[in-house]
């Protein structure tokens, strides 16, 4: 089997009216692409939430986003004061990819 780089994927979880602000914190801290996929329904701290019936600002948003180890690092400290203003959550894991070079 061929070994494959290690890079980390975070994921943050946040508001529609947060949205830009988020992609914005990612890419100021180096990442250089992401995808926003929408959140349908879920369960958290604050109880059960579903998209159904609540106004487009306050729909949840997934911001997905592949980089380096040190690029993690400074979106999850920035990360950690932008979530005492806003709802939401972010965390990160370790993937393997391939064509590393480009995260």
């Amino acid at each position: 089997m061929t070994p494959r780089p290690i890079r980390k994927k975070i994921v943050a979880i946040v508001e529609s009216a947060h949205l830009r602000r988020m992609i914005d914190l990612m890419q100021g801290c180096g990442a250089s692409g992401f995808t926003v996929i929408d959140g349908r329904e879920g369960s958290g701290s604050a109880g059960d939430w579903s998209r159904d019936g609540v106004f487009e600002a306050v729909e949840m948003k997934l911001v997905h986003a592949v980089v380096t180890a040190e690029t993690a690092e400074r979106v999850l400290d920035k990360a950690a004061v932008f979530f005492q203003r806003y709802p939401g959550i972010i965390y990160a894991h370790e993937v393997e990819v391939v064509r590393g070079e480009r995260f």
